[in-house]
């Protein structure tokens, strides 16, 4: 009895890591599309930036663009960056390690941000954030079988255009955008509003004396609710050229009752390499 019980759940679990591992390959072939489009239907067109491309921008932006070093470099068709991290979905819950690839294109504003997460022992997630066509979609799914998390709709639509705008901070050269309108707030701050076909979303980025971003904060809808979103920024560090913020925070709420959901460290960053990692 006892062998045919240990054959049996031998059988059973041998199943499951099959269904698993199909159902891996088949998260990784999916994305690996969606990356490849978003990659393929970059503009052709590329332009050297210039000291003239800063003029007319608020005085923190230019110094934070000639601090980057984007000056006399060409602008990028494609960027494709790595990370790793921590994550929780509540101020009560664990954190979940991460690792996670992302892919963007200037021309046109989108990116898809890949990521896998340890839950617990053995139990992973497997998930996908993407802006295409001005359009926000989020899925979530444990071991990469079936969703837990299959969003749009206009609230997505404006998280996803404000993490783009937060996130050009790892691409300097978007800040030229025509997308892109800044506004001067004061001589350490500066407001930009992302306007795409559907939607406009705005921000606030925050500099320091040398120039670098330190902060950006902004009206982020989470879930249903706007909520204040910011993500401080520190260990800026030369990547490819470019002089950016190496590890960060997501914070939901105001300073006096925050809650930290990601910790992100940038461990790789790679200009027009147009393919998956």
């Amino acid at each position: 009895m006892w062998k045919s019980l240990a054959i049996g759940v031998g059988a059973a679990l041998g199943f499951a890591f099959l269904l698993i591992g199909i159902a891996n390959s088949r998260f990784d072939h999916q994305t690996d599309g969606l990356v490849n489009a978003l990659l393929a239907a970059a503009g052709s067109e590329q332009h050297v930036v210039a000291e003239e491309d800063l003029m007319g921008l608020p005085v923190p932006v230019q110094q934070w663009l000639r601090n980057s070093g984007i000056l006399g470099q060409m602008i990028p068709r494609t960027i494709r960056l790595q990370q790793r991290g921590e994550i929780r979905l509540g101020p009560d819950q664990p954190w979940m390690p991460f690792r996670a690839d992302q892919y963007y294109t200037i021309d046109p504003i989108a990116f898809v941000w890949r990521v896998s997460a340890i839950a617990a022992p053995g139990i992973f997630i497997r998930g996908v954030d993407s802006l295409i066509d001005g359009t926000g979609h989020m899925v979530m799914k444990p071991l990469a079988l079936f969703s837990v998390v299959d969003a749009s709709g206009p609230t997505l639509d404006q998280g996803t255009a404000l993490r783009y705008l937060q996130e050009i901070v790892w691409f300097p050269f978007a800040a030229l955008s025509p997308a892109i309108d800044w506004q001067p707030i004061d001589n350490r701050s500066a407001r930009a509003t992302l306007t795409l076909e559907t939607i406009s979303v705005s921000g606030a980025f925050f500099f320091d004396e040398e120039g670098q971003i330190v902060d950006f904060r902004a009206l982020r809808y989470r879930d249903d609710t706007l909520e204040w979103w910011r993500t401080p920024m520190t260990s800026h560090r030369e990547l490819n050229s470019a002089l950016v913020p190496t590890e960060g925070e997501g914070v939901w709420g105001t300073d006096d009752a925050p809650f930290v959901y990601i910790r992100v460290h940038l461990t790789g960053l790679e200009y027009d390499i147009a393919e998956t990692y």
